[in-house]
Formats: C-alpha cells, sequence, structure tokens
C-alpha cells in the first residue's frame, strides 16, 4: 500500500512569505498564493530540504514501518531535479546526492521519482531549471503493508478566551483545510472542539458534525482543556487521540495532516507516547523556542534543546536528533497530542486555572515525546507575555500542588523554587510581586479545599492589582539605555555578594547614605541580574522589546513588612507541610477525575 505522509506546500500568507526559506531556499521565484503554485523563472535554483518541505526520513523509519519512499510531483517546464540526503557529521551537514534527472514536461504533469534505499535522517531535492517552469506542488509518498495501518479518531481541542480574532481566523483555517481536506480519511477522521471560557463566540454559526463551538465557565486553560478532553472522550466516533492546542498561535493545517498520518502507522511500542509540535515564535518566525522542556532539580523549566534557527540545515538536523531519557521531560499545551490511552490511565489536568498544568500532567504521565520537523505553531514570545500574577503566583503555587496531588518530580525541590522565586522579587524591590509569591504559598497550604472551589478568575483579578504598571520609558526619568545589554549581568564581587545577601539588598542593617544612587537598569521579567542590582537605591525595570518600564525604589518599611510575613508562612510550612501534602495526596485522584469535571464545570 502507499500513502502520502507528507506535502509540499508554499507560504500560504504574507506572513509565511516574509519567511519563505522555511518552505525552499535559494532563489525566490514567483509565487502565486491564490493558487497555490510557484512559478521557476529560467536559470534558477529552488532547494526544497527545509524545516517544512524536507522529508524526516528518520523519523517516519524510526516511529512507523514506513519503507521505499519516493517524491511525487506536478510540475511543467524543462529543469534538472536532484534526490538529496543529509544527516550530521560530528557538528556540519553531511550531504549525499542520490540522484540526479533531467526533464522536460511541456505541461502540467505528475512525476515519481523513488529514493534508493539509505540511512540519511533528513531528505528532500533540489530543482535547476533551464527554462521558465511552474511547481504546482508535491509530495512524499511511503510504502507500507496494510495490517501496519491503525484506526485513529483525531479530537483537536483548543480553549479560547475573548480571543475572537485569533479563533475565528484558525477555525476558518481548520474549516478549509482539514474538514473540507480532499483526503477522506483526514476529511472524516479529524473532529474539533472549541472551548469558549469567554462564552463571546456564537455556536450556531459554527457548528457543523465536525466542528462544534462550547460555552464553558472560565476555568482557565486547564479547566478548558479538561473540557475538551471530555467532549473528546464522549463524541462519536470516540476520539482515539486528543491534540490540545493554544487559541492565540498561527496554525499550520499541514501540521494536523502529518499529526493524523503519525497517528495512523505508529509502530505498537510508540502508541502511548504524545506528540509534542514545536513552538516558534510569532515575532521571529525561523525561531524555535522548545519542542520538549525539562524540569530542573530546583523546578526551573526549560527548553530540552538549544535554540535553534529554521532557516539553517545545521538547526533542522539537530532538531531530528533524539533528546530523550531525561526524567522529567514534559510537552507544552500550544501542540500536544495525548493518546485516550493516557488520558483513562492518567485522568484529566488538575484544577490549576493556568500555567504549569501541561508540565503536571505530562510529569505526571511519565511518558516519553515524539517530535517531527514541521510539526508547529507560531506563538507569540513568552516576555511580552509575562505576567507577574500568572508567572509568579500561578507557577510557584500550581508546582507545589502538582508535587502533593498527583506526586509530580520525586527530584524536584518546589519549596525551593518558591523560596527562590520571593527572594528574587524582594531583592529588586518588586514589593508587589514578592506578596504574590507569599500568596501562592499561603493559598497553596489551605489544602485541596481550595482548588476545588471554582475561584480561578476572581483570583486572576485580585492578583492582578499587585502587576506592576509599565510606562512608555519617554515618560520617565531616563537617559540613555543599551538595550542590548539589559540582560547582561556584569562579574559580581564577591564582598558584594556577601553584603548582598546578608542585608537583602541593602533592605537590612545597610545605612541609606552607603547606598549607589546611580539607578541601575534591569530587566522587568524573571531574570536575575545580581551585581546590577547590588545596594541601589533605585532600579529601573525594562522591557526592552516595547520599550516600557517602571522605577523601583527601596522602601524599608514595605520590605520590614513583607518580610515578617514571609517568615511566619516559612515557619507555618515547616511544622504542617508533611499533612498538607497527605490531604493533596488523598485527593489527588478525584480532582483528576471526570466525576469531578463534571461537577466543576457545572455539566451535570
Amino acid at each position: 500500500m502507499e500513502k502520502k505522509i507528507q506535502n509540499i506546500i508554499f507560504p500560504a500568507n504574507e506572513k509565511f512569505q516574509m519567511q519563505w526559506q522555511l518552505f525552499y531556499k535559494g532563489n525566490n521565484g514567483n509565487l502565486d498564493r491564490e493558487h497555490q503554485l510557484l512559478r521557476m523563472g529560467k536559470y534558477q535554483t529552488f532547494d526544497f530540504t527545509t524545516y517544512l518541505n524536507g522529508c524526516s526520513w528518520g523519523k517516519w523509519r524510526k516511529y512507523t514501518n514506513i519503507r521505499n519512499l519516493k517524491l511525487r510531483l506536478e510540475i511543467e517546464g524543462n529543469f534538472k531535479i536532484t534526490l538529496v540526503g543529509y544527516h550530521l557529521d560530528l557538528y556540519s551537514p553531511e550531504r549525499n546526492e542520490f540522484l540526479v534527472r533531467e526533464l522536460n514536461p511541456e505541461s502540467k504533469k505528475m512525476i515519481e521519482i523513488e529514493y534508493p534505499d539509505h540511512s540519511e535522517n533528513i531528505v528532500g531535492f533540489e530543482i535547476s531549471t533551464f527554462g521558465d517552469c511552474i511547481l504546482y506542488g508535491g509530495s512524499y509518498i511511503g510504502t507500507y503493508d496494510v495490517e501496519d495501518e491503525r484506526e485513529v479518531v483525531l479530537s483537536l481541542a483548543t480553549t479560547t478566551c475573548r480571543k475572537e480574532k485569533f479563533i475565528t481566523s484558525n477555525m476558518e483555517i481548520l474549516k478549509k483545510e482539514i474538514i473540507e481536506s480532499e483526503d477522506e480519511k483526514i476529511k472524516n477522521n479529524i473532529y474539533i472542539h472549541v472551548i469558549d471560557n469567554g462564552r463571546s463566540l456564537i455556536p450556531n454559526e459554527w457548528n457543523e458534525p465536525h466542528l462544534k463551538v462550547h460555552p464553558n465557565k472560565n476555568t482557565g486553560g486547564s479547566g478548558g482543556f479538561a473540557r475538551g478532553m471530555l467532549e473528546s472522550l464522549h463524541q462519536t466516533p470516540r476520539a482515539t487521540n486528543v491534540l490540545l492546542m493554544d487559541d492565540d498561535v498561527l496554525v499550520l493545517p499541514e501540521s494536523i495532516k502529518r499529526t493524523y498520518i503519525l497517528l495512523s502507522l505508529l509502530k505498537p511500542e510508540y502508541k502511548d507516547w504524545f506528540i509534542s509540535g514545536a513552538m516558534l515564535y510569532y515575532e521571529e518566525m525561523n525561531t524555535q523556542h522548545e519542542d520538549i522542556g525539562t524540569v530542573h532539580r530546583n523546578a526551573d523549566f526549560c527548553s530540552l534543546k538549544p535554540k535553534l534557527f529554521h532557516d539553517s540545515l545545521k538547526d533542522n538536523l539537530t532538531n531530528e536528533l533524539d533528546f530523550l531519557e531525561h526524567p522529567n521531560e514534559y510537552a507544552g499545551w500550544w501542540y500536544c497530542c495525548i493518546p485516550v490511552s493516557q488520558i483513562e490511565k492518567r485522568g484529566l489536568p488538575l484544577p490549576l486555572f493556568i500555567r504549569c498544568d501541561d508540565i503536571e500532567y505530562s510529569l505526571r504521565s511519565h511518558t516519553k515525546i515524539m517530535t517531527m520537523n514541521g510539526i508547529c505553531i507560531w506563538h507569540m514570545g513568552f516576555v511580552n507575555k509575562y505576567n507577574v500574577a500568572f508567572d509568579r503566583y500561578q507557577q510557584c503555587r500550581n508546582l507545589l500542588i502538582g508535587k502533593a496531588a498527583t506526586n509530580i518530580g520525586k527530584d524536584v525541590d518546589m519549596f525551593a523554587f518558591w523560596k527562590k522565586s520571593f527572594e528574587a522579587e524582594i531583592f529588586r524591590f518588586n514589593y508587589g510581586a514578592a506578596e504574590l509569591v507569599l500568596r501562592a504559598l499561603e493559598d497553596y497550604m489551605q489544602g485541596p479545599v481550595f482548588i476545588e472551589q471554582e475561584r480561578g478568575e476572581q483570583i486572576v483579578k485580585e492578583n492582578s492589582l499587585k502587576n506592576e504598571k509599565l510606562f512608555p520609558l519617554g515618560e520617565l526619568d531616563v537617559k540613555e539605555i543599551d538595550f542590548e545589554d539589559i540582560y547582561c549581568d556584569i562579574p559580581r564581587k564577591f564582598i558584594d555578594k556577601c553584603i548582598y545577601h546578608f542585608t537583602m539588598n541593602g533592605q537590612r542593617f545597610w545605612p541609606q547614605a552607603w547606598l549607589r544612587k546611580e539607578r541601575a537598569v534591569i530587566p522587568f521579567d524573571h531574570c536575575v541580574v545580581s551585581q546590577k542590582q547590588t545596594l541601589r537605591k533605585e532600579l529601573l525595570a525594562v522591557n526592552p522589546y516595547l520599550k516600557i518600564g517602571a522605577i523601583r525604589k527601596m522602601d524599608k518599611k514595605r520590605f520590614k513588612e513583607i518580610y515578617k510575613r514571609y517568615r511566619k508562612d516559612i515557619k507555618y510550612y515547616k511544622r504542617n507541610h508533611v499533612n498538607i501534602e497527605d490531604r493533596y495526596r488523598e485527593r489527588g485522584k478525584y480532582l483528576v477525575s471526570e466525576e469531578f469535571w463534571m461537577k466543576y464545570l457545572e455539566l451535570n
């Protein structure tokens, strides 16, 4: 049997066309976006071994029984085609030229060329023109045994809250490219559930057999994705896999198609793995933020892979390497495909409202994660989305809850992360943020009864009052700033380090007159530049991308009040943490059950 495993795609809109080297390299050509075809002028060269159009043959071989790959193109004109493959030789791409063929179809014609047997990680093709040519499209075709194909029903669940511009655009794209697809398998076996936490969409304007809008209580991302899982489990036909996807993303329908095809051909030993789509930056579309994350023992979480630039062949090859065997891997819910077998075994999300729900679920599932070039979305970078009410309070609280309720991250010290977060904010005079970190622990210490009450939206509103207000730098008393230097610290002095910690950065035991008068410029977000901010009277916290900031002034009276509360919280935690953890653990299974969520979402 033959199956199309990847389509050759072109930029579908102006935003993608500005990043055409993710699709093909060499000459730009003349792209007809309306008809999705590429006109190639005389004596030009086009290389399609790219992030979106190279074939991830190493991954297809590993995860499926696909074999005997061939290239199928619809094309006309006089040209030379070269089939190529690549692997990393130490740190550099090694090229393997399989074959070269000259062709001259005078009108639109389907051509097929088979790749020889090989072990390259990525394969592709190059076209060199001798005259005007038109490429109408194409695909990579693999052969398989019919008994190797699995029946897959893929449910796509996306959660939205008053982001109509993003979600309606994505629904229109998915309706056109997925629900109305020419591929009968994809058309008949993919269902889309839009969970509308903001209740701003009109379901009757969108609902049809394969697309449903579900008005939902505003229970945050975790509540929206829990509802999406429930709808997937109870739909007819029942889903085999649930793809969770953010609403405020630029979606590529081809990624969903490749996900479906990959699922339908998986070897049995991979059927319970997650598929994690990469998050690329919306602002820098060639740059990958993360596709697999990891949680370190100090509870810091970050990408398991280095920063990658997908207009680079070397980085494309690096991305295809295996980054496995880390004890605390997670897949972000901007694009994460979860087998229903895992949901049945592990349960639904914890009711965390927002932040860390995806990390908790991955760690609870102890699953392994697949990735593949071209399975991705584009999302706004997190720096410009940084929000203290979310990124300090929610992270600190939710990691503590996750560890207690579902026993995630046995080797991870969540309390040390909370303590480090408090110190980071109090040392840089961000007193509102320090109070939010304290509230995170205090709310956690109320026990499971706290999160069993549906108060997520109310808490966010209350915490948002503690958010620092940032103003355009022109409205502040600011001298010239080197924006490229903001995230760089200066060498740490040993004496300053000692004084910094002993005096809590001059806020106790240190005379006001001995403080440095010159204002230091520091990042506005979670990044700490200790030496820059040591023993200053004032700090200027800056967002270098939006050119906004806030002036922070040392306030010893406020510090004293907050630090007294901090010591009281620590004392209470040390006396009672075992009892608190036991109470969460006793309710852990109920908190991720269908019974709990039906009641919580008022679906009964």
